[in-house]
């Protein structure tokens, strides 16, 4: 027969074990709550698939699960103004590589130094509500797809282990979730890309509403924000002609399952400035920006190709996703930029080829948006290099069609 005692002793058991499973919940990767509660009507994309082959320590020589080179078409021939957009695999929202530990620290020294040039939004309570669903689901999708490197600490607290760092994602002046560019603060000491804002007008158009863009390369956010995605690509040869309709088309009917992706590609002349490359002139102060290196003052010598090495100059490759948060509609694109020196090339089949083609038949206007005449003097006489020595071991063949590269990616020299 039990006792008020027993009785007693029963509950504080039961009532320590239940504290006890808690704080174990705690320290696994536990999600975050809110995300649990999210309607069928509010789906994002699916779980990706965990990468448990990846560990903190690999990452300064990890080159990533994907060669940009060959996916997306984004080199080409003919060579075209084209949004060549295709579905996006779950598995590759978030890319990592080898620069993610000195991209990360560039951010946050940019954001110190640059702030609203890097980060900002308008006035608009969807906005800051999307930049909470991009905290949420980053957080969530990353220690999903990346169980070595990003850790739940808490249900509201996470851990990168590559840096150390946790980061709260409430705000403790208000003890709710925190929304706006203190969402983006914590996304941006999660993952390398950068993310652009794309707002729904009533007219059907698209409006630049923000974002955090630290490594734009030639061009500035707080140029952009507050633009039309007309305005906004009004300097790039037949976008607007040719594609915006069809861009903006894409755009609305974007569902949050069904993100979507392409990639991009331009030559430039550093590899640690990415927030403004050389090449791209002098950097405009007018909207707050400040020089950080000397080329921020005075942009490219003119006489650069006389004495640079064209193999060391870097061939970026940004990444390039589309995903639609489900309550907001807000659309965050997202750039990844992976940089390839242009002698990483010597043993890629075809590509010199294929790049001295899209040079020499690619749209003139097209070619010289992307500052080729600025670098083609060193850099086309080192791809015919290239050429040559790929000819001459195997590696191209005088029949080999252009297009057919990614064919003959596998292709070994014959040494």
């Amino acid at each position: 027969m039990s006792t008020a005692f027993d009785v007693i002793c029963i509950g504080i058991f039961f009532t320590l074990a239940a504290i006890y499973y808690i704080w174990r919940q705690g320290g696994k990767e536990t999600p975050f709550t809110v995300t649990e509660e999210k309607s069928k009507d509010d789906k994002f994309i699916t779980d990706p698939s965990p990468l448990h082959s990846l560990f903190p320590e690999m990452l300064d020589t990890y080159k990533g699960e994907r060669d940009h080179i060959y996916v997306n078409k984004v080199l080409r021939q003919p060579y075209h103004q084209t949004m060549s957009h295709q579905p996006m695999n779950v598995n590759d929202w978030i890319e990592i590589d080898a620069d993610y530990k000195q991209d990360l620290q560039a951010k946050q020294r940019l954001i110190q130094t640059q702030g609203k040039v890097v980060l900002d939004l308008i006035d608009d309570d969807k906005v800051r509500l999307g930049c909470q669903e991009l905290m949420e689901h980053v957080c969530d999708w990353i220690t999903k797809r990346y169980p070595n490197l990003f850790q739940w600490q808490s249900s509201s607290t996470i851990l990168n282990k590559v840096t150390g760092e946790s980061m709260s994602l409430i705000d403790s002046s208000t003890e709710k979730l925190k929304s706006g560019t203190e969402a983006l603060r914590v996304v941006s000491n999660l993952v390398q890309d950068d993310f652009l804002i794309a707002s729904p007008l009533p007219d059907g158009h698209w409006l630049c509403a923000g974002g955090l863009v630290c490594f734009p390369g030639f061009y500035l956010l707080s140029e952009k924000i507050g633009t039309t995605l007309f305005a906004t690509h009004k300097p790039v040869p037949q976008f607007n002609e040719k594609i915006l309709l069809s861009v903006e088309r894409t755009l609305t009917r974007l569902q949050p399952n069904a993100p979507i992706e392409r990639t991009s590609w331009e030559v430039v002349d550093s590899k640690e400035d990415q927030f403004w490359v050389p090449m791209a002139g002098p950097l405009p102060t007018s909207t707050g920006a400040k020089p950080m290196y000397p080329h921020h003052t005075t942009g490219r010598d003119v006489d650069a190709t006389k004495y640079e090495d064209a193999s060391k100059l870097i061939l970026r490759l940004d990444h390039q996703t589309f995903s639609k948060m489900p309550k907001s509609g807000i659309i965050f694109f997202g750039i990844h930029p992976f940089r390839r020196q242009m002698s990483d090339l010597r043993h890629s089949p075809l590509l010199p080829r294929l790049l001295l083609e899209i040079h020499r038949t690619g749209p003139k206007d097209l070619m010289k948006y992307k500052a080729a005449p600025q670098y083609e003097a060193s850099v086309i006489p080192y791809l015919q290099e290239l050429d040559r020595w790929q000819t001459s071991v195997g590696l191209a063949k005088e029949d080999d069609r252009v297009q057919d590269f990614r064919l003959c990616k596998d292709r070994k020299a014959e040494l």
